[in-house]
């Protein structure tokens, strides 16, 4: 099973526990490309985790780490996909020389890279927030290490003092 160490006490300037990063991360999947909001908001949450792991406020061991780390690149190979195919829509499509087909291709033009409600601007907030969560992964399974070592390091001082008594 899994060991996710949250600790639930804001890091210097109030920043927000882990597992409320976590979760805004996971919602912000959840919500997808078509909201620039959900977007910014797993970009923040990504980066929150990088800085609490950063900080030794979030730790994960190995099993973990995997689980988390096979979910992003999950992501990031559907990412790569998704790209490539909504780049084809940032070029206006020849849809004919009547009125609604230049209006139609002009939509889905806006719909795929106009402005910060547009997928590919999104797409790349998403992008972005899995690196960083990767990132704080990586950070916070050495965190798990440090702390399991230190703790071995401690019952083994211990151990030591039980024994020459």
């Amino acid at each position: 099973m899994a060991d996710i160490v949250w600790d639930q006490k804001p890091v210097a300037g109030s920043s927000p526990a882990a597992g409320t990063a976590g979760n805004d991360f996971l919602a912000g999947l959840t919500e997808g490309p078509g909201s620039h909001e959900a977007a910014q908001k797993m970009k923040t949450a990504g980066n929150t985790l990088k800085t609490l792991a950063q900080n030794g406020s979030f730790a994960v061991n190995e099993e973990g780490f995997h689980a988390y780390m096979e979910a992003c690149d999950f992501f990031l190979s559907g990412y790569n996909q998704m790209i490539d195919q909504v780049s084809l829509l940032t070029k206006a499509a020849q849809m004919g020389n009547f009125d609604y087909g230049r209006s139609v291709a002009k939509f889905n033009v806006q719909v795929a890279n106009d402005g910060h409600e547009a997928m590919v601007p999104n797409l790349i907030l998403m992008r972005d927030a899995v690196y960083a969560a990767q990132e704080a992964l990586s950070i916070a399974r050495k965190n798990y290490r440090e702390t399991e070592s230190a703790h071995s390091t401690s019952f083994a001082e211990l151990n030591k003092k039980i024994d020459n008594q």
